[in-house]
């Protein structure tokens, strides 16, 4: 029987102070005092449903991107989750079960509606501490979700009382504040490759891991190949041989014209130093055959 809102009040220790107390008869297993009654510590009356209560983001999550790392988390802060991305989220809720109460966390409509998802999961009797809860973006779009925002929802259900009692050595979070440290047996510290270092190999590992729509993805790819090798061919093949034979015909040329130049400046050069020499020797002649002259005739 799922326990309605008249019920739960009844059974919630709702003043802080006293589910600080409260706490403790759980660790000490004085279940005498505690009876039937359950804490939910922080209680928030807007949380309350006909037949629910609603479970808050807590102060730390973690990303199984990144599931070595523990993120913090305060007021006016939120959680960026990614396309495909799941978290870890702690409650901010720290839940107490009699030994007559079993739970059950489900998604809550408005987040299914985004596209996004959440396992059901059961919370025993006798549970004491915190809850860690995944969640996943299953939209296109990144989501996010701030601090202290209602994002699951719990059902409390009256069951027959349990005969075993949860103890720490057999459940390692019972009493748990805190994510702590988390023992993962697949997830792995999430690697990008840089761009210059993907290849065609590492496309086809993406098509075998995850099939549709990386296909297409690397379809598309292919015929982007293809489309751009039949675009040279028709428009840039044709000019190719033309074009090659005018670059080579305007090399060759230019080194023409530069070895003409050199020459020229070469023959020029010459010209000018014979001309020169000559014209001295001339020069030096004539002025010896006009000394001579004026010699002779004085």
């Amino acid at each position: 029987m799922i326990l309605a809102d008249k019920a739960l009040k009844d059974r919630i220790i709702q003043d802080h102070q006293k589910a600080e107390q409260a706490k403790e008869w759980w660790k000490e297993g004085a279940w005498a005092k505690i009876g039937n009654r359950i804490v939910i510590d922080p209680f928030e009356t807007y949380a309350l449903g006909p037949c629910c209560y609603d479970l808050s983001v807590g102060e730390e999550y973690v990303s199984l991107r990144n599931p070595h790392v523990v993120q913090p988390l305060t007021e006016g802060q939120h959680i960026d989750i990614g396309p495909s991305e799941t978290v870890l989220i702690l409650s901010k809720e720290y839940i107490c079960l009699p030994k007559d109460v079993l739970a059950m966390i489900v998604p809550r409509a408005r987040w299914i509606c985004e596209g996004t998802s959440l396992s059901a999961t059961r919370i025993d009797p006798t549970w004491y501490g915190k809850l860690l809860i995944g969640f996943t973006n299953l939209a296109k779009n990144p989501v996010a979700l701030d601090y202290g925002e209602e994002f699951c929802t719990c059902y409390f259900m009256q069951t027959s009382e349990a005969e075993t009692v949860l103890t720490r050595d057999k459940v390692h979070f019972l009493g748990r504040t805190k994510i702590g440290s988390i023992k993962f047996t697949h997830a792995r510290q999430q690697t990008l490759l840089l761009p210059e270092k993907v290849d065609k190999d590492d496309m086809e590992k993406i098509v075998d891991l995850y099939g549709w729509p990386w296909d297409v993805v690397r379809g598309m790819f292919l015929l982007t190949q293809r489309e751009i090798g039949n675009w040279i061919e028709k428009e840039v093949s044709s000019d190719i041989v033309t074009l090659a034979t005018s670059a080579a015909t305007k090399v060759a040329f230019d080194k023409l014209v530069d070895q003409y130049n050199e020459q020229t400046k070469w023959t020029r050069n010459l010209t000018i130093g014979v001309l020169t020499i000559c014209g001295t020797i001339a020069a030096a002649i004539i002025g010896g055959v006009v000394g001579l002259l004026i010699y002779l005739f004085t």
